[in-house]
């Protein structure tokens, strides 16, 4: 493969193999364009649209204290982080990084955003939807609605957590040792 000189900017495609090579300002890019509709990559979607969905809940519902505060963090925070993942695994950012560090940082992530959403969920739960069911039951329709969004995108992260040592485990493989055992005579 010969890399030839570009003086416009424009990305150059080439060869049909896995992963897809982009060549661009004479620099060498691999693709892994497959990781999208893999199991992990379609819950990462599915992950930013709900947490997106949330967000859109949580804005439309009537707040009675600071309830949805936390809410809209934990939501813009597993949209960063799953955006994040979903680049770093397609721009193959983590082969960059030693395989333990990228689990636990990534496993950590996942379980900061799955607490955190749960957390808001029963908050929002607990001071908004049932707040509104007791005063206004009009009203309370937005903050349940939210609430199970919340529940759900929690679930989505915990089954991401999952995945994620499920596939740990079995990349992470070894022989067993042989034991130092007497047999006797």
């Amino acid at each position: 493969m010969q890399i030839e000189e570009q003086d416009d900017g424009v990305p150059e495609i080439s060869g049909n193999g896995y992963p897809k090579q982009i060549i661009w300002r004479q620099k060498v890019m691999l693709l892994d364009t497959f990781y999208a509709s893999q199991c992990r990559g379609i819950i990462k979607i599915v992950c930013i649209a709900m947490c997106f969905f949330a967000i859109v809940l949580v804005c439309g519902s009537q707040p009675v204290n600071d309830e949805r505060g936390p809410a809209l963090f934990f939501c813009f925070l597993g949209i960063l982080v799953s955006f994040g993942v979903l680049v770093e695994y397609t721009f193959m950012i983590n082969t960059h990084i030693s395989a333990t560090k990228g689990f636990i940082i990534e496993s950590l992530l996942y379980v900061v955003v799955s607490v955190g959403l749960l957390v808001s969920a029963i908050l929002l739960w607990v001071f908004c939807a049932a707040h509104w069911a007791n005063m206004n039951p009009a009203w309370a329709t937005m903050p349940a609605l939210a609430t199970a969004a919340l529940f759900l995108c929690s679930g989505l992260y915990f089954v991401e957590i999952c995945v994620l040592i499920n596939d740990a485990r079995r990349c992470s493989w070894r022989p067993p040792q042989p034991t130092n055992s007497v047999l006797p005579h």
